[in-house]
């Protein structure tokens, strides 16, 4: 289990907390969505998880995560990194290789893993993600879709125990949506932890988490299940979109119909659809 015990986080030049106060459990098994605006610490959270912060950006750190037992302050990030595996916003920064085959080796060479047996993982993660006829490939020649399945299989490579995503539906079609949610749920049954972070709230829908917690300003406002998505005035104070709240209601069944009249004020008020 993760557990993060009364966490505030200030990054260094600035003049307010990114996290304050947060006190939370992830637990194996389960997947988690974070939803919240802009700013809410949302992607601070996940740099907590493996110890990023605070070994890699500079600030104040008050109180503790510990990940199975480890201290993030005390343990190295190699060790961490074993444990929770942090797949970016934007996956071309994780890449380090001439190809996809060697980018998906470079995790467990690095950890110790003999040759044969890094590549045999490799082989097995590409399968898994549909990336067997792109291996001879240049990372950065692939497409955005490719490149996200790539930085998800490179982290799985490592066989962590938990799976943090920080929006990983970003510039996706709706096929590549529907494989990333599939792509979740089958590392959930495999007894791993998953934490995504996302702001689109049609997907989380089709994901089905066993929870969702809400951030605001660096708090948690709310953890929870589904009933949490029922709640459009509380999606609203955070920052989501109030078509897309509206929306998501009528698809769970557990809200009013949005009229088309209301759609058109809400577009036209420059809330859009995301």
């Amino acid at each position: 289990m993760i557990e993060l015990r009364d966490v505030w986080f200030r990054y260094e030049g600035s003049g307010s907390p990114a996290l304050r106060g947060v006190s939370l459990e992830i637990r194996r098994g389960e997947i988690l969505v974070v939803l919240g605006s802009n700013g809410a610490g949302k992607s601070t959270l996940l740099r907590t998880l493996n110890g990023l912060i605070p070994h890699f950006y500079p600030g104040e750190m008050r109180g503790r995560v510990v990940v199975d037992g480890l201290d993030t302050r005390e343990a190295q990030v190699s060790e961490l990194a074993r444990r929770v595996g942090l797949v970016f916003q934007n996956p071309e920064r994780m890449f380090f290789s001439e190809t996809v085959l060697e980018e998906l080796t470079f995790g467990p060479l690095n950890f110790g893993m003999d040759v044969e047996d890094a590549r045999k993982r490799a082989l097995e993660v590409a399968e898994e993600m549909g990336l067997t006829e792109l291996l001879s490939r240049p990372p950065w020649s692939l497409s955005g879709g490719e490149m996200k399945r790539l930085s998800i299989a490179s982290v799985l490579t490592m066989d962590p125990a938990y799976v943090a995503l920080d929006e990983p539906t970003v510039g996706q079609d709706a096929k590549n949506k529907a494989s990333i949610c599939s792509l979740i749920r089958r590392v959930r049954e495999e007894s791993r932890g998953v934490i995504v972070v996302t702001h689109d709230l049609e997907w989380v829908v089709d994901l089905e988490p066993d929870r969702i917690v809400l951030m605001e300003g660096g708090s948690i406002a709310a953890d929870g299940g589904r009933e949490i998505l029922a709640d459009g005035s509380r999606l609203r104070e955070v920052g989501l979109s109030p078509p897309v709240c509206a929306m998501v209601s009528e698809r769970l069944g557990i809200g009013p119909r949005l009229t088309p009249r209301e759609v058109v004020e809400g577009v036209l008020a420059g809330r859009g659809f995301g």
